[in-house]
């Protein structure tokens, strides 16, 4: 595996070739209308009929066969139905079977959407323009899909349209991130041979399986999820870096880095090039182990090989365990290797504890939880130097010990003491996170090898050993690290909690477990020189890196604070609520006339309305406005034993939701939307109802009928009453460090229809 590896590694210094034909230029003009020029184009909007239209417009331009498929879509595990719009566009090829890129040209309320998807769609129609040029055999699909931001609805319903029964491969491009290359996080279902062709022919590959581990763990989904039960195999890329923008009023054209659109596109249309030119009807249940090598190539690999793997590794390294063990043995004796063991586990865990705090003093310091948000580099740097100094402080008192508790210094004993721990890590990755138990397997199998192979009398051999599995682990970690950090701090910031203080720490000390075995093993033995000015050189390095993180700001316009609002009109009880919620503390609002107060549970109104999931929010109550979004009417009729109940919404906005809410304890039967019970209540959603509106029906017993007249209708908008701009904020609210997502609720009872004479 190390010389595969090392070749590996040597292909990559040359890029592969990334002439496509696609556009840069052109695909920025895509985002450029579709997030600046049409803007936030929520399902249901007026922007988003005028989205669809020029991406209709643009697919027939390049020669595509486009239709439109409207559907009321439905979830029914979620009691969630939406009326979609979505384009299917069609380049027919010699054969009938399709290859699809796959996008959502829908954005969430709160943002222009000039990453997700305005990314996702312009990548899609430059790649569909270039293609559209070639010579293929397998049909080519554009199926960019409406409502991805109510919960895939979109894809749901083309699950249900006749392309679906055409498709055999396809793409799907996503977005979090506003830059960085977009990377391969998800496959499947199985079929580790659409994993092959990316790894073989995508120009500047970025991905690895390790992505799913972690996304199976976040509340993300994308139209790849209603797409994996079709069955067929598929390749999910997004782009996660500069992910503050996410779902926000900064998700702008502007921001979207060119190169991200640059790698995203070439890559997009090498691939589906070599798919066309692939058995698209060879069926694998495998799931595939999957790398790119520093952005520059890539590796495959079947569970059966992964597994394989993992056996060697672990194997080997036990093998170079009881080599170094007893050589180190040799070298020190049995009891100062103990001691030093010892030693070293202080070691670490004073390390461990050393970054924790880190953290934990910077955000005791500031007035914020949050002090190291919008400058995250400066918390590692100073959680990094910190942990150096606990590791080097550690090692020089020992020297004020006497001799007999003194550790040893050993290139092999660095790694007769780390090697347990390595395979302890692949072992246990192996189990619990397969996807991702490649970062560990590889370098300790690297090292078990080098090791065995290695005569470890000779203390300059080790050292050469030690470094060329440094280069290995770092190829593999370093870059990956640095990634998932800056991640996960935009991760977190989109999370309604109060991040541990542990979590960034834990992720430097897991690349550090990985890294530093080998690095000490390379450099240890040699003589210490000046050790004083070492000393006297960290500490000014802590000071100095602790200063500039706490001079960092936590928040700027760029990566904003991200707070929730809603407002909730109980027309059934005349009363009228505003809550805020944020994960800072303090309420910073302009508008003073309010009386603000702390919310410990749900709001006091007629139909469920859970409290904000922040760990801060406050309340206020308001005089109820005099408009509400829609009419809602119910007419009913006896058929015997049972009541018909129709409900009618007719809206007076654009983009406006409905939920259906039974009182408690009665189900409907027979109800023509699908619904769950949610806190003891049967409740029906309606995503993007139409203009013309929509009628909810169903029976309930006749003994039933006099409960009817407690049936609750939410209407949801992203509009607020007295709202500016085009996302309809009140003008009290702060935006200059700060960004706002939520909605308005009217809750009402449908109006008394009389039933026309039979």
């Amino acid at each position: 595996m190390a010389p595969l590896l090392c070749a590996a590694l040597l292909a990559g210094g040359c890029a592969r070739p990334s002439s496509t034909g696609f556009s840069t230029e052109r695909a920025r003009t895509h985002v450029q209308v579709l997030a600046g020029t049409i803007g936030s184009r929520p399902a249901g909007s007026e922007a988003n009929d005028r989205a669809r239209q020029y991406v209709v417009d643009q697919l027939r331009l390049f020669g595509f066969d486009v239709r439109v498929q409207v559907a009321d879509a439905r979830r029914p595990e979620f009691g969630h139905s939406a009326r979609v719009q979505n384009i299917i566009a069609l380049r027919r090829g010699v054969q009938p079977e399709a290859i699809a890129l796959v996008s959502h040209y829908d954005s969430s309320s709160a943002a222009p959407g000039g990453a997700d998807d305005g990314l996702g769609v312009a990548v899609s129609l430059e790649a569909a323009r270039v293609l559209s040029a070639m010579p293929l055999r397998h049909t080519l699909a554009v199926l960019v899909t409406d409502a991805e931001e109510l919960g895939l609805m979109g894809a749901a319903a083309l699950n249900t349209d006749p392309v679906a029964r055409q498709l055999r491969a396809y793409v799907n491009i996503e977005s979090v991130g506003s830059a960085g290359p977009s990377l391969l996080f998800e496959t499947g279902p199985g079929n580790s041979w659409i994993v092959d062709v990316w790894a073989a022919h995508a120009p500047r590959p970025y991905g690895g399986s390790f992505a799913l581990e972690v996304y199976r763990r976040i509340p993300n989904d994308t139209d790849f999820t209603m797409l994996r039960r079709l069955a067929v195999p598929g390749l999910n890329f997004a782009s996660i870096l500069d992910g503050y923008a996410y779902h926000t009023a900064r998700d702008t054209a502007d921001r979207l880095a060119p190169f991200t659109i640059d790698q995203t596109g070439h890559n997009v249309v090498r691939v589906v090039q070599a798919l066309d030119g692939t058995d698209l009807a060879r069926r694998t249940p495998d799931q595939a182990v999957y790398s790119d090598l520093l952005g520059r190539t890539a590796f495959s690999m079947g569970p059966m090989a992964a597994a394989w793997i993992a056996g060697l590794a672990v194997l080997l390294g036990a093998l170079a365990w009881f080599k170094s063990l007893r050589a180190a043995v040799v070298v020190v004796g049995g009891g100062r290797f103990l001691l030093t063991a010892f030693w070293s586990a202080i070691g670490t865990a004073a390390v461990l504890a050393s970054m924790i705090a880190a953290a934990w003093l910077l955000r005791e310091a500031r007035e914020v939880y949050h002090p190291w948000y919008a400058r995250p580099e400066r918390l590692f740097v100073f959680t990094a130097a910190i942990g150096v100094l606990a590791g080097w402080t550690i090692a020089r008192a020992g020297a004020f010990l006497p001799y007999a508790m003194r550790g040893t210094r050993h290139p092999v004993l660095a790694w007769a003491i780390a090697l347990p721990v390595w395979i302890l890590l692949a072992a246990a990755a192996s189990y619990y996170l397969p996807a991702a138990a490649y970062l560990f397997n590889v370098p300790l199998l690297v090292a078990g090898v080098l090791l065995l192979v290695t005569p470890l009398a000779r203390t300059a051999a080790v050292r050469l050993s030690s470094f060329l599995v440094l280069c290995v682990t770092l190829a593999m970690w370093g870059w990956l690290l640095l990634q998932l950090l800056r991640f996960a701090v935009a991760h977190f910031g989109r999370q309604p909690i109060v991040t541990p203080v542990w979590v960034y720490a834990a992720l430097i000390f897991m690349g550090g477990m990985m890294w530093m075995p080998p690095a000490l093993a390379a450099v240890t033995g040699r003589p210490l020189r000046r050790p004083a000015f070492a000393t006297a050189l960290l500490l000014v390095a802590v000071v100095a890196a602790g200063g500039y993180a706490y001079a960092a700001p936590a928040y700027t316009y760029d990566q904003p604070l991200r707070r929730a609002i809603q407002f909730v009109h109980d027309a059934a009880t005349a009363r009228a609520f505003w809550q805020v919620g944020s994960t800072e503390p303090g309420l910073d609002l302009e508008r003073t006339s309010m009386q603000w107060a702390p919310l410990g549970g749900p709001l006091p109104s007629s139909a469920p309305t859970a409290r904000l999931r922040h760990p801060f929010v406050f309340f206020a109550e308001v005089p109820p406005p005099g408009e509400i979004p829609g009419r809602v009417t119910m007419r009913r009729s006896r058929l015997g034993d049972s009541v018909q109940f129709t409900i009618s919404v007719i809206p007076a906005v654009r983009a406006l939701g409905a939920s259906f809410v039974m009182p408690a304890g009665l189900t409907p039967v027979r109800p023509n939307l699908p619904g769950i019970a949610r806190g003891g209540r049967w409740v029906a959603s309606f995503g993007a109802v139409p203009m013309e509106g929509i009628a909810f029906r169903g029976f309930v017993h006749a003994s039933d009928e006099p409960r009817l007249d407690s049936v609750q209708v939410i209407l949801h908008t992203s509009r607020f009453p007295g709202g500016g701009g085009w996302q309809g904020l009140p003008p009290w609210l702060p935006q200059e460090r700060v960004v706002w997502s939520g909605e308005a609720r009217y809750i009402v009872r449908p109006l008394p229809e009389v039933a026309p004479p039979q």
